[in-house]
């Protein structure tokens, strides 16, 4: 008899248990649902400010607070250059080639413009490969007129910071006349990974921080690396979503959203 009320008892525990798991379960997903609602709201508000955004993602990446030491070690990326000036200065590769170099070498007629133009950007870009850099489009877009940046990747993601970024400089027939290197070296994650915010909610803090205004054109936004303090002789990076915003005048700016906290960091 006392077995059969221990089992009843038992059942009843279970499945108290299990109601109370179904509430607790249920009650930590509606925050996250009416997160995701208010944000479609908004989009849907942006959208009719006239404001243009690219398709966006609302997955969630995981990233890391980094640190790293600003690299004296960059001759290593002229070794396979020739006819050229290069110096270091304030841990930065400075590097001017002549006018008889291997970039832009050739006939000027106008017939072949075109096709010295691109070899030139063909030649940019492996020099920035084989240092381990790749084409940063967010970056380029708000360059200065015949230039292009490439960043560094550190834990899979580029790097926006001064530190990291290899630019090239053009002249008017789109010939490569030099460019700077800075590096970062003794890469070291300072904490575990933890979840971003989405492309989504960076957009929508971009909004609430009214960096947005009607007739403003968003790009594809990019996590990437940003530093924000030194420490001890080391940066501090952290994971932030960046984006090129154009305005309706047709001036084009940078802006930026810390992933972890949504902080606006735009300039």
């Amino acid at each position: 008899m006392q077995f059969r009320r221990l089992k009843i008892l038992m059942t009843m525990l279970f499945i108290f248990l299990d109601v109370f798991l179904f509430f607790w379960w249920r009650s930590n997903q509606r925050p996250s649902i009416k997160v995701t609602d208010a944000n479609a709201n908004i989009i849907s508000e942006i959208k009719n400010q006239k404001i243009k955004v690219a398709n966006f993602s609302t997955s969630v990446t995981y990233a890391s607070y980094l640190a790293g030491k600003r690299s004296n070690s960059l001759m290593s990326t002229i070794d396979k250059l020739s006819n050229f000036n290069a110096n270091i200065n304030n841990q930065t590769l400075y590097v001017t080639f002549n006018k008889t170099s291997q970039l832009g070498r050739g006939n000027t007629s106008s017939s072949s413009s075109g096709k010295k133009a691109a070899a030139d950007d063909v030649e940019a870009s492996k020099i920035a490969r084989n240092a381990g850099y790749r084409y940063n489009p967010i970056l380029s877009k708000v360059n200065v007129k015949n230039r292009v940046t490439y960043s560094q990747y550190i834990d899979n993601l580029p790097v926006i910071a001064k530190q990291g970024l290899m630019i090239f400089n053009k002249d008017k027939d789109r010939k490569v006349t030099d460019f700077t290197q800075t590096k970062i070296t003794k890469v070291t994650v300072l904490r575990d990974e933890r979840a971003t915010i989405t492309e989504e909610a960076a957009i929508v803090a971009l909004y609430k921080f009214n960096e947005l205004n009607s007739g403003d054109k968003l790009s594809k936004g990019a996590l990437s690396y940003d530093t924000s303090v030194k420490v001890n002789g080391y940066d501090i990076y952290l994971p932030v979503w960046v984006f090129v915003v154009t305005h309706a005048n047709g001036s084009t700016g940078i802006l930026k959203i810390n992933a972890f906290t949504s902080d606006n960091l735009s300039e």
